[in-house]
């Protein structure tokens, strides 16, 4: 079962009655995650994360995964891609918005975040996804957001995963940190994140506990 540690948690939000399912906070919040839980493919084990802090600023969001080995265990092999699935309603109504693709009853989500483990080369390429083939100086951490339409489960990429480059990765966790400005938020928003690994299983055992949250 997953833990959930909260900073600051709210009466405004009803839990619900299983409490590993839903958590709320304000602020930031901590999740924890059972490790083993992802599929492999090919034969190459998928990105597995054992711990995920959400924080904010009152400016930015950051978010930090912590995965079970070091981050070359998984991209030596050419691994790079996501390693979480954040589907996020920002504007507070489960009528609008757009159905996450995995998992059951997920709707209502104005944007799709995905925090990327990137492989640097030594000829100066950069992969964010698959892999160039070359020869690998280092991994280094990036985002990508989607914007959902009315309804739909396929969002559109709305940034430039290379431009938003953040910085090295160098043991087991990776951080980003996402203006609010990117996802249409302001100080003291309340949004609801729907969270999956990125290389768990197709169903809704690769989810987080839903998290209500307010940032700062």
């Amino acid at each position: 079962m997953r833990k959930v540690v909260i900073a600051f948690c709210l009466v405004l939000f009803v839990c619900s009655p299983i409490f590993s399912q839903t958590v709320a906070g304000r602020h930031q919040i901590v999740l924890d995650d059972p490790a083993g839980d992802v599929r492999e493919e090919n034969g190459k084990p998928g990105k597995d994360v054992v711990k995920l802090w959400i924080t904010s600023d009152g400016k930015n969001l950051q978010i930090k995964a912590e995965l079970k080995e070091d981050v070359s265990f998984y991209l030596k092999n050419q691994l790079a891609g996501p390693v979480i699935e954040m589907h996020l309603n920002t504007d507070n109504n489960d009528a609008t918005g757009g159905i996450a693709f995995w998992g059951k009853d997920r709707k209502g989500f104005e944007y799709l975040l995905e925090p990327v483990a990137c492989i640097r080369y030594e000829n100066g390429g950069l992969a964010c996804l698959g892999a160039l083939g070359d020869k690998i100086a280092g991994y280094c951490s990036a985002y990508k957001i989607y914007k959902y339409k009315q309804d739909e489960k396929m969002p559109e990429n709305i940034n430039n995963v290379l431009e938003s480059t953040q910085g090295d990765i160098t043991g087991k966790q990776l951080e980003i940190t996402l203006p609010y400005s990117s996802i249409g938020i302001k100080s003291g928003s309340r949004i609801r994140m729907s969270i999956r690994e990125s290389d768990g299983p197709f169903n809704d055992a690769s989810y987080f506990p839903q998290v209500f949250f307010i940032v700062k």
